[in-house]
């Protein structure tokens, strides 16, 4: 058994028919499931023995057992018809032991899978010497393994913490419909592909994203994708790794020179921290088969429909305006506007971008708070949330 290492399982995100990026990711994980119930059908764990034999007299005659010898059985009612055993089971396995009156048992001498055609089979007992009469072998019980059927989709999640720089900052974001220009269309439901190692997940949608700085502090984020469909193994996928545009130099927003604007009107004269997130409320629609050679029909959804993203972001800083939460009953409302920057190294020119991106939030105040405490400056808290559609 091979354990691969943290650096030989990247993580690689697309916009589907695009080039996508690799992600300086901290940790991610992968969780997928599809629901599911056995099927099950009225008696079908038990067996009735019509004739040992194949079939041509529909008469019952028991014979005297011998141990470890093989019987044909044809199975069914005293006089037939012949009876199938139930497709509800996937699987008879070999020595399965059939359960008879008074404590006599018979084996199955080989795996069976029930097609709907099963009257025959071979039976064999481990001890010989006795019989099994006309109502005994109507009786028998035995525990297969039965078939299971899906009740709904594979769906699943991809949950990352991760550094956003120069290479995903775009890419991650503005997936949500959310950008600082307009855009057509206004709001993008394009699905997303990629791998984690060499595992590729063909259809993904992102659910949240959040973020945060405070001073002197690199951002790191943290983000759930919705992943839909089954996943897939393909050897070497990653092979190309190590020569990626990951390994060339990157720049990361940094807390010294990142700026929030728009907080005067708020009381706060100096932030001291804030976080950035947002949440995507998604359903996707799945159709029925058509006919057509498509075999992923049905796997895959046709759509994954934004029905609302919502914006959150929280600040923390001196002070705070007392009365930014009422206005006649009515909330008032606050127009942010985040400016991220890097460190802006003045002799790493890869590394010196300075600006490179800008995040708004335009809402109410859902809330507000403050604290202080001996040898401590008043503080203010105050939380903005955004609603798209």
């Amino acid at each position: 058994m091979k354990f691969l290492p943290y650096e030989d399982v990247p993580l690689y995100i697309a916009e589907d028919g695009s080039d996508g990026e690799y992600i300086f990711a901290e940790s991610a994980s992968i969780s997928v499931s599809q629901p599911n119930k056995p099927v099950r059908q009225l008696q079908d764990n038990t067996l009735s023995i019509c004739e040992f034999g194949v079939g041509s007299s529909m008469s019952y005659t028991s014979p005297t057992f011998v141990a470890s010898t093989d019987y044909n059985v044809t199975l069914g009612p005293s006089g037939g018809p012949p009876s199938p055993l139930a497709t509800s089971i996937y699987k008879i396995p070999e020595g399965t032991k059939v359960t008879f009156p008074n404590g006599k048992h018979l084996y199955f001498s080989d795996d069976v899978f029930p097609n709907g055609h099963n009257y025959l089979t071979k039976l064999y007992p481990k001890s010989g010497g006795w019989q099994l009469s006309q109502s005994e072998a109507q009786s028998g019980y035995f525990d297969p393994i039965f078939d299971y059927v899906s009740t709904g989709p594979v769906q699943g999640n991809l949950d990352l913490s991760f550094y956003i720089n120069t290479g995903n900052l775009q890419s991650f974001f503005n997936v949500t419909g959310i950008s600082n220009s307009l855009q057509y269309p206004p709001i993008n439901e394009a699905k997303l592909t990629g791998f984690l190692g060499d595992f590729a997940f063909p259809c993904m949608h992102l659910q949240s994203l959040g973020f945060s700085l405070s001073p002197n502090g690199i951002s790191q984020a943290t983000a759930r994708f919705g992943i839909y469909g089954e996943i897939k193994k393909i050897d070497g996928l990653s092979d190309g790794y190590y020569s990626s545009s990951l390994y060339s130099q990157q720049s990361i927003p940094h807390g010294q020179n990142s700026q929030v604007i728009g907080t005067d009107n708020l009381g706060i004269e100096h932030v001291t921290s804030f976080s950035y997130s947002i949440s995507v409320e998604s359903t996707p629609r799945y159709s029925m088969p058509t006919g057509s050679s498509n075999t992923s029909e049905g796997i895959f959804p046709d759509r994954v429909s934004r029905k609302t993203t919502k914006v959150v972001m929280d600040m923390n800083g001196e002070n705070i305006n007392p009365e930014i939460v009422s206005n006649g009953g009515v909330p008032k409302r606050a127009n942010l506007k985040v400016k991220l920057k890097d460190l802006s190294y003045d002799n790493f020119e890869d590394n010196s971008n300075g600006f490179m991106h800008t995040f708004n939030c335009s809402g109410v105040i859902n809330s507000y708070g403050l604290s202080i405490g001996s040898q401590e400056y008043l503080n203010g808290s105050i939380s903005v949330s955004q609603l798209f559609r």
